[in-house]
């Protein structure tokens, strides 16, 4: 299963918070005359690397280990095409995404390049779509250098070696985990750091047949016809929405199931599909974290909209003697604490607020500017200059003087932080 950190992800319907509405992205390459159709594939190694592209020049995405389900899209030269795993991102530049909030964006651009993240290394050469002006995007979240980690495209894969993947028969119902009898005797043997198959002799031996099925086709025992009985029930709790599944009494019945000393394989089976649930409880439990946290950030804001609502009014000046104004806020790339302090001036009418140009705070300036963040203000610039190397170069003014300002019709509610 792909890793995050330390963490190996495991399963299937493990989603990153939210499904992307993506539009405009590159078409996934239409398959050579003659290759086998879209399907299902089986990993049969452990720390198989899928990456990037379709070669050992690419860079690493993620590892998969035996039993681990794959959705083969295409294929070339010894190399599955194949949809991203579960816990696999893409990467998009924050300067041209316009964010509402922490997980919703929308782009501001054209032809803006999507790349291929990595939870292995800081690699993000592989471009793998281009996206249009106002296409949405699920963010789930955000890189030091600016970038950030978003739902991959709809039509985005990677690549993994054919050699450390069996294409599973069509109409083969899939079970989690389906490793093979060899895989589930040799798993607790591998370490985390093990090098990955691509570079490791492949078992001459090696089965292909899943565990599950395995399972079902050895002569029955008791603990097989319970290992069987508790598979259904799992399969079927695995279905549900991730925060909704109850996975530690299957556990425990997997271990009760395994007790008994006369069926080695049973105990081996029963430990690798407890070894995978305790996984997807961990994943579970960290989604759980991530939403109490969205609960916290969203009663700051509306706090933060209760306290702004009762300020009280200032002078407004004529706008002639501006040289800009719109809301102010917190740019993705200079949050609070960045060595430079700078901040996006976006137009709130358009949601989620289009970026109008970057204000930048200068050294020693006694502006404080984080009073007016969410604000509707008026900026005097010392300095004007453009964005450089952008698709759509955004003016940076640096401030001189902000002034409150009240937009035309505007609601204390309405000019709040997206």
């Amino acid at each position: 299963m792909c890793r995050i950190a330390h963490s190996r992800v495991a399963g299937s319907g493990i989603v990153l918070l939210m499904a992307a509405v993506v539009l405009g992205p590159s078409a996934a390459p239409a398959d050579p005359p003659g290759q086998p159709p879209p399907g299902q594939g089986e990993v049969t190694g452990s720390n198989v690397y899928v990456r990037s592209g379709g070669s050992l020049n690419h860079y690493e995405i993620c590892k998969l280990n035996a039993g681990d389900r794959v959705t083969i899209t295409g294929e070339r030269d010894g190399w599955y095409e194949i949809r991203p795993p579960d816990g696999v991102f893409s990467l998009i530049s924050g300067d041209y995404v316009d964010t509402a909030d922490d997980r919703n964006g929308v782009v501001n651009g054209d032809n803006v390049r999507v790349r291929a993240g990595s939870l292995l290394n800081d690699r993000k050469y592989t471009i793998q779509a281009k996206l249009s002006k106002g296409t949405e995007v699920s963010i789930v979240g955000r890189n030091p250098d600016g970038f950030l980690r978003i739902v991959p495209p709809p039509g985005v894969t990677l690549w993994i070696s054919s050699d450390y993947v069996t294409r599973v028969p069509e109409g083969r119902v899939p079970a989690e985990p389906t490793m093979t009898a060899e895989t589930i005797t040799d798993r607790a043997a591998v370490p985390p750091d093990a090098p990955p198959a691509e570079v490791q002799p492949r078992p001459a031996a090696a089965s292909k047949a899943g565990s599950a099925s395995l399972l079902a086709a050895l002569p029955p025992t008791r603990e097989r016809r319970e290992l069987l009985r508790i598979d259904a029930e799992t399969d079927a709790e695995l279905a549900k929405p991730v925060l909704e599944r109850r996975l530690e009494p299957l556990i425990e019945r997997y271990r009760k199931a395994s007790v008994g000393e006369e069926d080695e394989f049973a105990k081996r089976y029963a430990a690798a599909r407890i070894e995978q649930l305790e996984r997807l409880g961990e994943v579970a439990e960290t989604l759980r974290r991530v939403g109490e946290l969205n609960e916290q950030t969203e009663a700051q804001r509306r706090e933060f909209i209760r306290t702004r609502a009762a300020m009280p009014d200032v002078p407004v000046p004529t706008p002639s003697e501006l040289d800009a104004q719109g809301e102010l806020r917190v740019s993705a790339l200079y949050p609070p604490g960045s060595p430079r302090e700078r901040y996006r001036l976006v137009d709130a009418s358009t949601p989620p607020g289009r970026t109008i140009a970057y204000v930048d705070i200068p050294a020693g300036s006694e502006l404080n500017a984080r009073e007016y963040v969410g604000r509707y203000v008026g900026v005097r610039a010392a300095q004007k200059r453009l964005q450089p190397g952008g698709v759509n170069p955004i003016p940076i003014f640096v401030a001189r003087e902000l002034v409150l300002l009240e937009p035309a019709g505007a609601t204390a509610d309405e000019a709040g932080p997206g």
